[in-house]
């Protein structure tokens, strides 16, 4: 029989917290190393027992660690690995995950990712995109899939600072100024977003440039996103309720109220402004000095004007027709008072008032596309009224 092997070390931050273990027969086993101090996350405690998964899969916190849509396709055809052997998917992007997690190949010192495209140098997306394994856009048809899975992402560098440089993908038009525009709208109401730079590169491709707040000065901070945090996996990130959501993140973070108050704003920008993707993996955690509290905002686009009109988690048992009393009702579920309902809702109608047309001007949308997406957001508004 074949002796299991270690194939693989996991740290957080620059701490040697465990390693993976290979078997024959597909499983994989997870253990902390003696005197770990620091947990990879809330859902793997330190613990003197294995953390056992079969058939290739790994724990759902690192399965959440892969790039997903057409990045993790274009992953497995990169390293030749099929979709089941999650640990050298991994092992192939380890180093720049989100947060302050890495895995590395078994026994190789822990190294620090180079980014795809150098700001200080020309702004060329296409040829840094190639550089970094990922095919260019306007050469790939692809299959509808949502927009966030479809975005061409890839890491930069400048000024001393990380970035993640997004880029619309052929079968999405204008989704980076569609989304550009929606961090201006969000803007307004003073919540913590991700910050964001529209760029133009040398061949007038333009794109979103989104600092990584998982990074600070150097530093890796620890994130989790709501689908680890609820300890699913991937392919399971639009199966809960939104009020599962909100109790999962909520039992973790520090401040329980401020985190249900910005999930509640999420939801309220997400219906009025028609993202149809704030799932479980859109939403998360980041720890600081004083622990666990709701992350900048983030992927925030409308996906109306691509046909996905219906939000991606239930509120109330409703993906559609959430009205103003349905929004009360689930804010009051996750524990919000009826005060800070109406706040929430008066701000997020206030910031978007004007959306459709905002969105529509930055995008130069078709004529089928604006009037989709006026019509829809004037009737969400007119529920909330």
């Amino acid at each position: 029989m074949t002796s299991p092997v270690v194939a693989a070390d996991v740290y957080v931050g620059e701490e040697l917290a465990g390693h993976f273990t290979t078997h024959a027969d597909g499983r994989t086993e997870f253990d902390y190393v003696e005197g770990a101090t620091k947990a990879v996350a809330s859902t793997l405690p330190i613990s003197g027992a294995p953390y056992v998964t079969s058939a290739g899969a790994l724990p759902p916190f690192f399965a959440n660690l892969l790039p997903e849509g057409r990045r993790l396709s274009t992953l497995k055809r990169t390293v030749k690995a099929s979709l089941d052997d999650e640990l050298s998917l991994l092992l192939a992007v380890g180093t720049d995950t989100v947060g302050d997690v890495s895995i590395v190949p078994h026994g190789q010192p822990l190294t620090h990712a180079s980014a795809a495209i150098d700001l200080s140098g020309p702004l060329d997306f296409s040829a840094a995109i190639t550089d970094a394994g990922i095919a260019d856009p306007i050469a790939v048809p692809g299959v509808q899939d949502k927009a966030s899975a479809r975005t061409i992402a890839a890491p930069v560098r400048g000024h001393g600072t990380d970035y993640i440089l997004k880029i619309s993908p052929p079968e999405y038009p204008k989704l980076v100024e569609n989304e550009a525009e929606c961090f201006a709208i969000a803007a307004a109401a003073k919540y913590p977003l991700a910050e964001t730079q529209l760029l133009i590169d040398d061949s007038s491709r333009p794109g979103l440039l989104i600092t990584r707040f998982d990074r600070s000065n150097g530093t890796r901070l620890h994130v989790e996103d709501a689908a680890q945090i609820m300890g699913l996996y991937p392919s399971a990130k639009y199966t809960p309720a939104m009020e599962e959501v909100a109790e999962a993140m909520k039992a973790v973070s520090s401040s329980p109220s401020l985190t249900a108050r910005s999930i509640a704003f999420q939801v309220a920008l997400a219906w009025l402004t028609g993202n149809g993707d704030l799932h479980a993996k859109n939403m998360s955690l980041i720890w600081g000095d004083h622990g666990a509290a709701m992350s900048p905002i983030y992927d925030i686009p409308s996906t109306i004007p691509y046909g996905d009109s219906t939000m991606a988690l239930s509120v109330q048992e409703r993906k559609d027709n959430i009205s103003g009393k349905i929004f009360r009702a689930f804010c009051a579920e996750i524990g919000l008072t009826e005060r800070a309902a109406e706040r929430v809702m008066a701000q997020a109608l206030r910031v978007t008032d004007g959306a459709a047309e905002r969105i529509v001007a930055a995008t130069d949308f078709d004529p089928r596309r604006a009037r989709d997406l006026t019509r829809v957001l004037d009737r969400r508004r007119k529920l909330w009224s």
